[in-house]
């Protein structure tokens, strides 16, 4: 890890203090650590892989209902939603409910009954509901997201990634009445003209986690143990995702150490970083700078490079930093103006492949 961090040091002039922390192993089967200011990549193991999301669902379930519907308007629980099966808010058929009162059934209790009320109260039925939701989705970056529900009852079609769920928590975070409820360990549920009962949050690790404040849990048997952290230390917010889990509370503490230990180590390698001279035989005394920045904590580094001189200000290849082979964050190399190669040896590996540019943003 030192000497990659030199590497990198060395190959771009400009890089944050090294990173320290220890790789964190996972339990589960898909993870990611994000940064909630800047939403950039701390940590990834298989997080670009579709999966099921059981109720982890639900945070882009409350980011379309706190946009789209009115808080404070009261619904009447219909029979459908009342009858839905699974985790439940114990609602009955023909009670009232302000909308803010069935986000906190959902997310504090995980009530599929709840989810199914708010879908049919802000789109009116639950496919209408799913439209809404997908194209949120798209908005908010998730784009290997798919939902048919509001709850995450397992279906075909249904699916996300944990990285498109670190993106959608991103969102629902910077909610006010959405960050308050699942930040809340225990709240009073009241349907209108009854007495009120006290629920209590599915997240364990508020009040057992330093700075935990939500965001979200799920299990089901095709998702396994599904948990959504967020945790806020002084200015740093971190959220972790972890999907299929053994040990999901554990691993979820694993990456938030991690990130909070790591966070101030991580590297930016700003738009316009040249690679130097990039000798490969076939594209003499080429400059490639990254036409975006990547923000990571010290991964490795791979580029490819296009068979084809391109020119000037074309695309010339593209620049990963990878983990056990899989990308983590990506830019597309441009072609520049040749620079004198002023250090010693360049120290990753190079790959004469034709670049699709279609793949930049794919990855």
């Amino acid at each position: 890890m030192r000497r990659a961090m030199l590497a990198l040091m060395l190959l771009f002039g400009s890089a944050g203090p090294a990173a320290a922390a220890a790789q964190p192993r996972l339990s589960s089967q898909a993870g990611i650590l994000i940064d909630a200011k800047s939403g950039r990549v701390l940590f990834a193991k298989s997080a670009y892989i579709r999966r099921a999301p059981a109720s982890t669902t639900k945070l882009l379930t409350a980011l379309v209902a706190v946009r789209q519907g009115k808080l404070q308007e009261v619904f009447e629980v219909s029979r459908r939603a009342a009858g839905v099966v699974g985790s439940s808010a114990h609602l009955r058929a023909g009670d009232r409910y302000t909308l803010r009162e069935l986000l906190e059934g959902m997310l504090m209790r995980s009530g599929n009954d709840a989810a199914t009320a708010v879908a049919e109260a802000v789109g009116g039925t639950v496919p209408e509901f799913a439209v809404r939701l997908n194209e949120t989705a798209v908005r908010v970056g998730a784009r290997q997201t798919h939902f048919v529900n509001p709850h995450g009852l397992t279906a075909s079609h249904h699916y996300t990634s944990a990285y498109d769920l670190a993106s959608i928590a991103r969102a629902a975070l910077r909610e006010p009445e959405i960050r308050r409820i699942v930040a809340s360990q225990e709240l009073t549920l009241t349907p209108v003209g009854r007495p009120g009962r006290p629920i209590r949050n599915t997240n364990s690790l508020l009040g057992e986690y330093l700075g935990a404040d939500g965001a979200k849990t799920g299990t089901t048997n095709a998702a396994g143990k599904c948990l959504v952290a967020s945790a806020t230390r002084g200015d740093v917010q971190l959220i972790a995702v972890v999907l299929k889990g053994g040990d999901r509370y554990g691993d979820a503490r694993r990456l938030l150490d991690y990130g909070f230990a790591d966070v101030t180590g991580a590297i930016e390698i700003p738009q316009g970083a040249g690679f130097g001279k990039l000798r490969d035989g076939r594209v003499p005394r080429l400059s490639a700078p990254l036409a975006a920045p990547v923000f990571h904590a010290a991964l490795r580094l791979r580029v490819r490079v296009s068979p084809e001189p391109p020119a000037a200000g074309g695309v010339v290849g593209v620049a990963s930093l990878e983990e056990g082979g899989e990308p983590l964050a990506v830019a597309p190399l441009v072609a520049g103006p040749a620079r004198p190669l002023w250090f010693i040896r360049i120290v990753h590996r190079l790959w004469p492949a034709p670049v699709d540019r279609n793949s930049l943003h794919s990855l």
